[in-house]
């Protein structure tokens, strides 16, 4: 996809046009009555929120979600200009960066939304605020009973003016939480019912991408897509992305360093952990836990190189990762070498690294360190 770059010999790259095409498939999922702001919080999971931004605004995007202020900064700078959510707020003293930016906090403290309100004044157009009320997952947010006092309170606000009503799903990714998904939607349905002609004048959202894919009740005006833009089951492990009909979108590419010829009963790496049991082709890889390759990948890991699976063998170094290539007679110093991603019909993906290191393929790739480039296909559809 990418020619050899300068520099040490790995990359990552990244293929805009599946990460449109991920956002074709949630689009579809919900109809024309939901409108769709896609999660790039986390540098878009650890891909690149500009260039992904870009290409989900050429693709229809509403607008988009980020954590905090900080998030949204190089959106603006790259000329961004779709709405943005700050899905956790913001910290007292950043009101004028929040107002500067144009950005749309999410609000489950009234005082925050005071300081914005006394910073906008009442000549300047409003900013545009949602109102997180908790519905069961116990972290943030007002709630549910208190939606009318707290609504009732930002009316009064001069310089705000509440979106929507918004709330999060815990359990959606299970099929165990199918009745905690119901009794959570319930809950926020219910809380803007009871608001009268007014709740009627208010968007609603709870859908992430399991509860867009999965619970078609939790649509409703606007959604949350995150994880199935990048290639990944919300559903995982139960489910993968071929299910869900997403295409990968990420491709880890290394090079051989060199490969030493050893006897058997050779230790190697840090604390010999692993120790040769025959005569083997060991290669070096320029890759390690600094990158994002984690230590718990271990003897548990493979790569792949000549269309073929080798075994990632010995402890991760901060640089470095060692393979057993000795069933791989035409793997060289400067062959290619895929960590994540396909090499002919071979194929590792972000899901079965997610469980060589025991984790959850967001982890994955939001892990991705911030010294590998990434390189993007520029051939969006």
């Amino acid at each position: 996809m990418t020619p050899h770059p300068p520099g040490r010999p790995t990359w990552l790259e990244i293929d805009l046009a599946a990460i449109v095409h991920n956002f074709g498939v949630a689009r579809q999922s919900v109809g024309e009555g939901c409108a769709l702001y896609p999660v790039i919080k986390a540098n878009a999971y650890g891909l690149g929120a500009v260039p992904v931004a870009r290409a989900l605004t050429a693709a229809g995007a509403h607008g988009f979600c980020v954590a905090m202020v900080e998030e949204a900064i190089p959106l603006r700078a790259a000329g961004i200009e779709l709405p943005i959510i700050l899905l956790s707020g913001f910290i007292p003293g950043l009101e004028h960066q929040v107002c500067a930016l144009d950005l749309e906090p999410v609000i489950f403290d009234l005082e925050a939304a005071r300081r914005l309100s006394q910073l906008r004044g009442p000549h300047a157009p409003p900013i545009p605020v949602h109102v997180k009320i908790d519905t069961g997952m116990g972290r943030v947010g007002f709630a549910a009973d208190r939606l009318s006092e707290v609504v009732a309170s930002l009316d009064r606000l001069p310089g705000i003016q509440l979106d929507s009503i918004l709330s999060h799903l815990a359990r959606a990714d299970e099929i165990e939480g199918a009745e905690t998904t119901r009794r959570q939607l319930e809950t926020l349905l219910a809380a803007v019912e009871n608001l009268g002609p007014r709740g009627r004048t208010l968007r609603r959202s709870i859908g992430n991408s399991a509860g867009l894919l999965g619970t078609p009740e939790a649509r409703l005006e606007w959604g949350r897509p995150g994880v199935m833009l990048y290639g990944a089951s919300p559903f995982y492990p139960r489910r993968n992305w071929r299910d869900d009909g997403l295409r990968p979108v990420v491709r880890w590419v290394t090079h051989v360093l060199s490969i030493r010829e050893v006897p058997a009963g050779t230790p190697l790496g840090y604390g010999h952990e692993f120790v040769t049991r025959k005569a083997s082709r060991i290669a070096l890889l320029p890759v390690g836990y600094a990158d994002g390759y984690g230590r718990l990948l271990k003897g548990r890991a493979q790569i792949l190189t000549q269309g073929c699976r080798a075994p990632v063998v010995g402890r991760i170094s901060m640089d470095l990762t060692l393979v057993d290539v000795t069933h791989i007679p035409k793997a060289v110093a400067g062959s290619q070498v895929i960590l994540l991603g396909a090499d002919g019909p071979a194929f590792i993906g972000v899901e079965e690294m997610a469980d060589w290191m025991e984790t959850i393929p967001y982890e994955v790739l939001c892990r991705l360190g911030a010294r590998v480039p990434r390189h993007y296909r520029p051939d969006l559809p």
